[in-house]
């Protein structure tokens, strides 16, 4: 019962739940794929809402809202990536997927999507990252992401405000930051966390570097890290080296 993109993993000779779907798309109507929308089964709905993008366009938004509120969700695979997610998260892809890469940017259908992904509770951050990766949000969305931002703890809208609005919110987003760099296990993440901080080359912060760096030595002689430690009052000596 899993959603399967038809990209094969490593040591799989074929995707018989996409072989199915393509059957399904080949031989059903219309009315027969927004009827499968309903289907118990979620992994059914997400490919019937999948068939349906081309022959139904004016359908998605309501699809997807859809499914962005199911608490539920379906075993996806993609190639070698397996998890579980939001059955709007494979219609996303299966839209994005479809578009010109020229039209991303100026897509509207894309845009409302990302709209709803914003101000729908609870939606998931594989979402919220797309939803902040190519856009510039009006004014009138910025009660709404700093609510995710400093509520919600969403890594992706603190990102959005570093890009976007690093001075209207610089100190929230430095808290924010610290909080981030203690709680998220994956060295990626923190380095990423850690290098957003630096940017800000604020000696105030020195202390809370300083006893991170001192605890976990992961990036003590990472060049991108150390060469910002003099703008945040921090100078050789003070901190760990390999």
């Amino acid at each position: 019962n899993t959603y399967e993109t038809g990209v094969l993993g490593k040591g799989q000779g074929r995707s018989e739940n996409f072989e199915n779907f393509k059957k399904l798309e080949k031989s059903a109507s219309d009315d027969e794929l927004v009827s499968l929308l309903n289907n118990k089964n979620k992994t059914v709905a997400v490919y019937a809402s999948v068939g349906l993008l081309n022959r139904k366009p004016e359908l998605l938004e309501e699809i997807f809202q859809k499914f962005l509120n199911f608490s539920t969700t379906i075993h996806t695979q993609n190639g070698c990536i397996v998890g579980d997610q939001n059955p709007a998260e494979p219609l996303y892809s299966g839209y994005y997927r479809s578009l010109d890469l020229k039209n991303i940017r100026t897509d509207s259908k894309l845009r409302k999507l990302d709209s709803l992904i914003i101000f729908t509770p609870n939606s998931p951050e594989s979402l919220l990252q797309e939803a902040f990766r190519y856009r510039m949000y009006p004014k009138n969305y910025r009660k709404r992401i700093e609510e995710l931002a400093f509520k919600n703890h969403s890594m992706d809208a603190v990102r959005y405000l570093v890009h976007w609005h690093k001075g209207d919110y610089a100190e929230g987003i430095q808290k924010e930051l610290m909080v981030m760099i203690k709680n998220d296990s994956l060295p990626y993440n923190k380095k990423m966390f850690l290098s957003e901080l630096l940017s800000f080359r604020n000696p105030e912060n020195k202390e809370f570097i300083l006893a991170y760096l001192k605890k976990d030595t992961l990036f003590s002689d990472d060049h991108e890290i150390l060469k910002e430690l003099e703008a945040n009052g921090i100078f050789p000596g003070e901190y760990p080296t390999k």
